[in-house]
């Protein structure tokens, strides 16, 4: 069986999946904008789903371990489930208390997301002209999470302003990125 090469894979994927960055990217350029055009009550909104997230979230997770009779692991479940339960319903009951967990959960999905990004550029560099856009988006968003964790108390206006500013950036560089590997298809078929 003939394997293919990691970059080959990558480009497999980047071709199959750029309707995804696109929709992904419009979706990040409009919560960009709506975020800096009305930064009070998108941090709020943000916050209260987040903790409504993580309470149905803990739900589930506390059902599928009790489900699981007898599976290894299955209490680690358990267990995180009910600590996700019992953040939702704190920062349900405070949701202005939980705009500083929200911005730490913004910043280490800003850094993961970077890092994972930036990789992508890098197994995908020799089939893609242009991969700088996700080491550009992969760096942007590393940076922007490390501002958090470092300042999370800049205010949460300022938040929101940041959060809307960085998705704004990373949906332009997502759009850009769809339309490169979309092209790259089209000149492949003709």
């Amino acid at each position: 069986m003939d394997k293919q090469s990691p970059m080959t894979d990558a480009l497999d994927f980047a071709k199959a999946n750029w309707w995804m960055f696109l929709l992904g990217g419009v979706l990040y350029i409009l919560f960009g904008v709506l975020a800096l055009a009305r930064p009070a009550e998108a941090l709020l909104a943000l916050a209260v789903i987040f903790a409504a997230f993580l309470l149905v979230d803990g739900v589930f997770s506390v059902v599928r371990a009790l489900a699981a009779k007898g599976a290894d692991g299955r209490w680690w479940v358990f267990f995180g489930g009910l600590l996700s339960i019992l953040v939702g319903l704190y920062a349900l009951l405070g949701p202005v208390n939980t705009v500083l967990l929200f911005v730490y959960v913004i910043a280490f999905q800003a850094i993961l997301f970077g890092v994972t990004v930036f990789m992508f550029g890098v197994n995908i560099r020799k089939a893609v002209s242009g991969e700088w856009v996700l080491y550009v988006t992969g760096v942007v968003s590393v940076l922007f999470g490390l501002l958090l964790v470092w300042a999370p108390g800049i205010g949460g206006l300022s938040v929101s302003l940041m959060a809307g500013a960085w998705s704004l950036v990373i949906g332009i560089l997502r759009v850009l990125f769809a339309f490169r590997v979309r092209r790259l298809m089209r000149s492949a078929t003709n």
